[in-house]
């Protein structure tokens, strides 16, 4: 008879910094790629709003894979429905670890995190179980994980500044799917930024977001 079992392993986990964190550090931005990126490739889409006062981490998800037969280029994912639980675990403790690494906790800027496509459900998930001060959540091109609906009074959700941004012509997000957020959002007073574009990072709809 097959079983299924588990054990816990120690993990090497990758991030990227964009910027420096010291005194002078006005947002640290938290930004968690989407399904089949590399951390490094989707921070470099932040590089417009490098300014001095703007520090960016990138961490990569945990489960990595070729894109091409050729093996040339490499993505991540941060979860896939197998044995999925353990997957959410393991990167939400991987996100507070980084967290308590970085001692952000020490910082006074202003904490932004977002997450974008895939990586908008891994945000959301860790937001609503991190005691970590997270001040204001970005939820791109994506959804907050169905299961989190609707928020539990204690959810990091219910303290934190949410905003949802999206391009017109997102080829995952029609005018009905956007309606449709915009209704089992509601109560995480959503403020909507959309622009004109893909499934991609737009930094100028990023600049709209209050500092």
């Amino acid at each position: 008879m097959i079983t299924e079992n588990h054990i816990t392993v120690s993990k090497t986990a990758r991030y990227y910094a964009l910027g420096e964190l010291n005194e002078k550090t006005g947002q640290i931005w938290i930004v968690i790629h989407g399904f089949r990126q590399s951390a490094k490739a989707f921070l470099q889409g932040f590089e417009p709003l490098a300014t001095g006062t703007n520090f960016f981490i990138a961490p990569e998800a945990l489960n990595r894979f070729y894109l091409t037969r050729q093996g040339k280029e490499v993505g991540a994912s941060w979860m896939t429905r197998e044995d999925r639980l353990n997957e959410i675990k393991d990167y939400i403790n991987y996100l507070d670890n980084l967290y308590s690494t970085l001692k952000l906790n020490n910082s006074k800027a202003k904490i932004i995190a977002l997450g974008f496509s895939q990586g908008a459900s891994t945000l959301t998930r860790w937001l609503d179980s991190t005691k970590h001060r997270i001040d204001t959540a970005v939820v791109y091109a994506g959804e907050v994980a169905p299961e989190l609906l609707p928020l539990r009074d204690g959810s990091g959700l219910k303290k934190t500044k949410n905003y949802y941004v999206c391009g017109t012509k997102d080829e995952f997000f029609t005018p009905a799917a956007l309606d449709i957020v915009k209704n089992v959002y509601r109560e995480l007073n959503f403020t909507e930024i959309f622009f004109e574009g893909t499934h991609v990072i737009n930094t100028d709809a990023l600049k709209k977001i209050e500092h």
